[in-house]
């Protein structure tokens, strides 16, 4: 899990002493002044028009995470997942949707990659596509992701516009920047939730906008491509949670335009981007899908799941038994699954209430945390009588709703509702705010300052992941001693399978093994690695070994001949 319980609970101790600390300060400032605000000039011009407000938050997300530089820098891929993303992320810049399986081809299995019947990365494509971006546009992946993340601060600002008035649009946008912007896990690395979280903006904003009267045809053609764009980000990020975040937002498009609310050419106006675009879009799935498993209805990840993953994705559902693990590896990888998502503990009803509670807890700490939880909880009261915002409150339900059925679960799986989760905060510090009085003003102040403080000091549970990954990161340190010789090289890994954590796997490649100076290959022990050297003649091999704190390397004459 991303919490350990003593960890929860030093950031419920510095969240809650920053929240009471700036409520005495902000509550007596407010009682000697008085209470007036006056809203600057240069504000009244930002929140004037929708762009500029828009425009502002992403330059403020940009600026944030840049001037982090000197010491942050660009995140080092350590999550098996990252590599995984990579993978795509290379062969896409190398103008190809998938690669041909390797030459001894098991040496190279690792998590969350398919090696037959080609060579690809599991996961769905959005993610890959915003890295590759990165990597073709500025020779460097993370920049997809730098910019995606800003982006998606940006659209929870424009979604929010259609909800609240600007000036409080603004402020979800700011409180977005704060928490996923800076630290979180999602700026920070090369996995997370910015592609469906921004495909969940982009198609609640949408349909909200698209049925206001007063919009011109042209409007509601850009914003019917806009929610039609936004639910192919969501099939191409997050497929399951994505459906089950669309689900509500569907009807309601279908039953409005059924309706006839925009008669005659508007109504067609509206339906064609979305019909043309999704169409498109489930093609050119089925085309990936054909090219990396050879059937366009198996998506890489099932495929993925049906040749390695013992453990069944739904509860319910019957473990694949039929699987055997033969690299130790794999099966403490497994084990170590099945402990931490607790699925033999959900065997029995007090304990599918505990893993589920747990994961609340986690969820919880990512996405709200003690000073946004009472703002959610009044935003999400405010749904129940404001037509507009029980949409938002609907999908936000079909989502965690889903993912419950789930045995997996990670912060980013609930990502497409995270547009929701800033709209009912900032519905509940509106409703504060409204009632002008010290008190509760004083509070409004002090939530969100106290979501700057604890985001600014990591203290908090949108922290990056890879922060408090703990073992040295190996892979870079023999990197560099190999990079420094001549020649290429093969890497030979075998691990202290009692002390290792597979998490921190190292055998990861990119798209084009020919061309990479050091390939990485799990070693089948000894006497079982000479059919690499036909493979990849011309090579210097190595053999290391590591418990994950230590590694030994050293030169092998694996393909010298007697």
């Amino acid at each position: 899990m991303l919490h350990a319980p003593i960890h929860g609970l030093r950031i419920l101790l510095v969240e809650s002493s920053t929240l009471l600390a700036v409520y005495a300060v902000a509550y007596l400032g407010l009682r000697v002044g008085g209470g007036r605000f006056r809203r600057p000039r240069w504000l009244g011009w930002v929140l004037a028009r929708e762009r500029r407000t828009v425009l502002v938050v992403v330059a403020l997300a940009l600026l944030a995470r840049a001037i982090l530089f000197p010491w942050v820098g660009v995140p080092q891929p350590r999550v098996n997942d990252e590599f995984s993303y990579l993978l795509m992320a290379d062969t896409f810049a190398h103008h190809r949707l998938t690669n041909p399986t390797p030459e001894a081809w098991r040496h190279f299995e690792t998590f969350h990659v398919n090696l037959r019947p080609t060579y690809h990365s599991k996961y769905p494509v959005a993610q890959g596509l915003v890295l590759a971006f990165g990597q073709v546009a500025f020779h460097q992946p993370w920049i997809g992701v730098y910019l995606s993340t800003a982006l998606l601060c940006g659209a929870i600002c424009w979604a929010l516009l259609a909800f609240v008035p600007p000036g409080w649009a603004l402020l979800g946008g700011l409180l977005a920047v704060v928490r996923l912007g800076v630290f979180s896990y999602w700026m920070n690395s090369y996995w997370g939730g910015s592609a469906a979280a921004l495909g969940g903006a982009l198609t609640l904003g949408a349909v909200v906008r698209l049925f206001e009267a007063g919009r011109s045809r042209r409007a509601r053609l850009l914003l019917s491509s806009t929610f039609a764009m936004g639910l192919l980000i969501l099939s191409t990020s997050r497929p399951y949670e994505g459906l089950a975040f669309s689900l509500p937002l569907l009807f309601f498009f279908c039953y409005r335009v059924l309706r006839g609310e925009a008669g005659g050419r508007s109504r067609l106006q509206i339906l064609l981007p979305v019909v043309i675009i999704g169409v498109a879009g489930l093609l050119a799935m089925a085309r990936y899908n054909h090219a990396t498993t050879g059937d366009a209805l198996l998506m890489p990840y099932a495929l993925n799941y049906r040749t390695y993953w013992p453990l069944p994705y739904f509860y319910g559902q019957r473990p694949n038994s039929s699987i055997q693990m033969t690299d130790p590896v794999y099966a403490k990888f497994y084990k170590l699954t099945n402990e931490e998502y607790g699925y033999t503990e959900s065997g029995t009803v007090f304990g599918l209430l505990s893993v589920e509670s747990r994961r609340a807890a986690e969820d919880w700490f990512f996405y709200i945390g003690l000073p946004l939880t009472l703002p959610v909880f009044i935003g999400l009261l405010s749904s129940l009588r404001q037509p507009g915002l029980y949409l938002a409150a609907l999908a936000s339900f079909f989502t965690v709703a889903a993912l419950a059925f789930c045995v997996y679960s990670l912060p980013h799986y609930v990502a497409p509702a995270t547009v929701a989760v800033y709209l009912f905060a900032v519905e509940g510090l509106r409703y504060l705010w409204a009632h002008h009085e010290p008190g509760e003003r004083a509070f409004v102040i002090a939530v969100c300052a106290t979501v700057i403080v604890v985001s600014l000091t990591k203290q908090s549970g949108s922290a990056a992941m890879n922060a408090t990954f703990r073992p040295p990161n190996q892979r870079e340190l023999i990197s560099e001693q190999l990079n420094a010789r001549s020649g290429k090289h093969i890497v030979l890994v075998s691990y202290d399978v009692e002390r290792h954590y597979p998490g921190n796997e190292l055998v990861h490649n990119g798209a084009q093994l020919d061309g990479q100076n050091i390939v990485w290959a799990r070693s089948k022990g000894a006497g079982n690695d000479s059919d690499l050297c036909a493979a990849f003649p011309g090579r210097i091999f190595w053999r290391v070994v590591t418990d994950d704190d230590q590694f030994s390397l050293g030169e092998t004459d694996l393909c010298e001949r007697p």
